[in-house]
C-alpha cells in the first residue's frame, strides 16, 4: 500500500525472513557461529535464549539451512506443554520407528531398542526444539536427557544420535540449571540480546535500503524514538517501521518524524510506560 509512496520495492519489515533484509549484529553473528560449531563438531547439546522478537527464530532457520548443507536430517518442532509423549512419539517416527508408544517409558523403550538392533542404519539427527521453556512443565527436560545419552555407531566411531538445540525465553536457562542431569550435558549457551541504540538506525537502514528506499526516510529523532519504544527489540522495531510508514504516507509526509514514530508505538502498544501514562498526542493529520 505506501510502497510506491516512500519508493520502495518492497515492504521492508513484514518480509524479515528474506536473506537479504539481514542485518548481520555480532550478537547474530556470534550465535550463528557458536550453533554452527555445535552441530558441525557433533556436541550433544545447547541453549539459545532470549526474550520474544528478539530473532531465535531467524537464527533457528540459518542453523536449518547449515543442516541442509551437511545433508543431516533435520527435526524441528515447537514444544508443547505437558506433550512428553507425542513429542517422543514424533521423533520416534522422524528416525524410522513405526510405532505409537502409549506411555513415555513405552517411547523411551522403543529408543533403547533402536539404537541397539539399528545401530547401523541410524545416522545423526539435529533437533531443534523451539518454545523450549514448555519443556518444564511435565517430563519434557527428562525426554531430553534422556535423548542426550543415546549414541550410535556411524562412520566407524561412536556419536551421538542427536545433536539438540533447545531454544525459548531466558527462564529456559533457569529450568535447565536446576536440573543437573541435564545442565551437565549442555555444551553450548548463547543468550541472544537486543540492538543497541546504533544497532537499532543500522538496522531500520539496512531494511530501506534492501527495499531500495532512501534511508533517511525516519528522520535522525524518529530512529532514536524506534529505539526507545522498541528497546532494540527486532520485532517491536519492524511492527513500530511498518506502522510509521503507514501512517506517513496516510498523512502524506515527506518523512517519518519522531511524532509518527510515537504514534506508531502507541497503535501497536509498544509505547514506553512513562509514555503511555500520558495523554495520546493528536493524530498525524493528511495534508489537504
Amino acid at each position: 500500500m505506501y510502497t510506491k509512496y516512500w519508493n520502495l520495492t518492497s515492504s521492508p519489515f513484514l518480509s524479515v525472513d528474506s536473506e537479504k533484509l539481514l542485518y548481520p549484529s555480532p550478537q547474530l553473528e556470534e550465535g550463528v557461529a557458536r550453533l554452527y560449531y555445535l552441530i558441525d563438531q557433533e556436541r550433544l547439546a545447547g541453549l539459545l535464549t532470549g526474550p520474544y522478537g528478539i530473532g531465535k527464530t531467524f537464527l533457528l532457520g540459518c542453523l536449518a539451512r547449515r543442516t541442509a548443507q551437511l545433508k543431516l536430517p533435520l527435526i524441528r518442532f515447537d514444544a508443547i506443554p505437558n506433550g512428553a509423549l507425542p513429542m517422543a512419539r514424533h521423533i520416534l517416527r522422524s528416525i524410522g520407528v513405526d510405532a505409537a508408544p502409549t506411555s513415555l517409558p513405552d517411547a523411551l523403550m522403543l529408543f533403547q531398542q533402536a539404537v541397539v538392533q539399528q545401530s547401523g542404519r541410524l545416522v545423526r539427527h539435529i533437533l531443534i526444539i523451539d518454545e523450549a521453556h514448555y519443556l518444564g512443565t511435565d517430563e519434557g527436560l527428562y525426554l531430553v536427557h534422556f535423548l542426550c545419552n543415546l549414541r550410535i555407531r556411524a562412520n566407524g566411531r561412536d556419536m551421538p544420535l542427536f545433536s539438540i538445540i533447545l531454544s525459548g525465553t531466558p527462564n529456559l536457562n533457569e529450568m535447565v540449571n536446576r536440573y543437573d542431569s541435564l545442565r551437565l550435558r549442555i555444551q553450548l549457551s548463547w543468550v541472544l540480546t537486543p540492538l543497541t541504540a546504533q544497532q537499532t538506525v543500522e538496522y531500520v537502514q539496512q531494511h530501506i535500503r534492501a527495499a531500495g528506499g532512501d534511508i533517511w526516510i525516519f528522520t535522525e529523532p524518529a530512529l532514536r524514538a524506534v529505539y526507545e519504544c522498541s528497546q532494540g527489540i527486532p520485532r517491536s522495531i519492524n511492527n513500530i517501521c511498518d506502522t510509521a510508514l503507514v501512517l506517513g504516507y496516510a498523512a502524506r509526509q515527506s518523512a517519518i518524524s519522531p511524532e509518527i514514530v510515537m504514534q506508531a508505538a502507541r497503535d501497536t502498544n509498544l509505547l514506553p510506560a512513562q509514555r503511555a501514562e500520558q495523554p495520546a498526542p493528536a493524530p498525524v493529520s493528511a495534508r489537504e
